[in-house]
């Protein structure tokens, strides 16, 4: 079974869910330009240093976690926003169990892929 992305209008619950019970990782818009990820970390856990193409943002909707990133560890909690630019290498780790909104844009469309894609 395929995973459901969000369409577009669509509006999606990020931290409640009716159908799971505890809240889980997931891809919740997936396209050619844009990424956009609920991370659930479980308190303790870390991800390894790593860099992507794009620019990132990662929003602490719940929890504490710490960024490495730029030479040093930045403490984030509930409501803070990070920005991280393309191919900057960071890493994660979960003080407590968090839940983390990660957008990464992929890549700018192509005037023929734009045109592609429009209804008309």
């Amino acid at each position: 079974m395929a995973l459901h992305h969000a369409r577009s209008g669509e509006v999606v619950g990020l931290l409640a869910h009716p159908q799971a019970p505890t809240l889980q990782s997931q891809a919740i818009v997936s396209t050619p330009e844009l990424e956009v990820m609920r991370l659930c970390l479980p308190a303790g856990k870390q991800v390894p240093p790593h860099a992507v193409a794009g620019p990132i943002t990662l929003l602490c909707l719940q929890g504490q976690i710490e960024v490495q990133a730029h030479g040093g560890w930045q403490p984030m909690r509930a409501n803070d926003h990070l920005y991280l630019a393309g191919q900057v290498e960071h890493a994660l780790r979960a003080l407590t169990d968090a839940v983390v909104l990660v957008n990464i844009q992929r890549r700018a469309a192509s005037a023929a892929e734009r045109k592609q894609t429009s209804p008309d």
